[in-house]
């Protein structure tokens, strides 16, 4: 009778055992399935604002230039605006710059919202309001030095010239530092970005080892049972 309670009990210990190890691979398996996920997670969350870092960037930086442009092609028209076929052709492409500019900075906006980035928004519609007053002053000016010929002389362009002398040089400046603050701006919060998936990094590594550890630690007192009670 004796040796039916001990051979039970044996039993009963080695089942705990393998019960208790099943357990501990399913917990580590668990464990390792969720630090994946974690990680990838944060790696997608981290390349999603990368590129949308990137493309705020890039949003600003084309503003600036497709208003340089404009402003160029305004001062073609006042160089070759006495030919009426010239004139047309700068204007159509000081207009399509001046659209290109306001969808850029409204790209800057957008984009600056959606990052959280709020001030940074506020300025871009900032500039949007002041370069369309800006376009609406060009087009009203040119316009009245049209009301003639339709052409513009070289002594209507000089006059044109000298009374708007300057007024774009405020907004383009304005526009070049947003640019530069975006850009600062983009690569702090690129910094913040990877410090924060490292931080997720050696947080699940060290959730990891403890888990492990504590496995081992009751794997080794759940063998040690099993070995006394097989001794006994």
């Amino acid at each position: 009778m004796n040796s039916i309670q001990k051979s039970i009990a044996l039993r009963r210990t080695i089942a705990s055992s393998a019960f208790t190890m099943f357990m501990l691979v399913a917990m580590v398996g668990l464990f390792s399935l969720f630090s994946i996920w974690s990680i990838n997670r944060a790696w997608m969350d981290g390349t999603r604002q990368s590129v949308q870092l990137d493309s705020l960037s890039r949003a600003a930086l084309d503003a600036q230039v497709s208003f340089k442009v404009q402003v160029q092609e305004w001062k073609n028209i006042l160089l070759r605006g006495e030919d009426i076929d010239m004139l047309d052709r700068y204007l159509i492409s000081f207009q399509a710059n001046a659209k290109e500019t306001q969808l850029n900075i409204a790209r800057v906006t957008v984009e600056a919202r959606a990052l959280g980035l709020i001030s940074q928004a506020g300025i871009a519609e900032s500039l949007a309001k002041t370069h369309q007053s800006l376009t609406q002053r060009y087009e009203i000016t040119l316009s009245q030095a049209q009301l003639v010929s339709g052409s513009i002389s070289p002594t209507t362009a000089r006059a044109v010239d000298k009374s708007l002398r300057g007024v774009d040089r405020d907004l383009e400046n304005r526009i070049a530092v947003f640019a530069d603050e975006l850009l600062v701006a983009a690569d702090q919060e690129r910094s913040r970005l990877e410090a924060r998936m490292q931080d997720r990094y050696t947080t699940l590594r060290l959730f990891i080892i403890s888990v492990i550890i504590l496995s081992l630690v009751i794997t080794g007192f759940v063998l040690t049972g099993a070995m006394r009670a097989t001794r006994t």
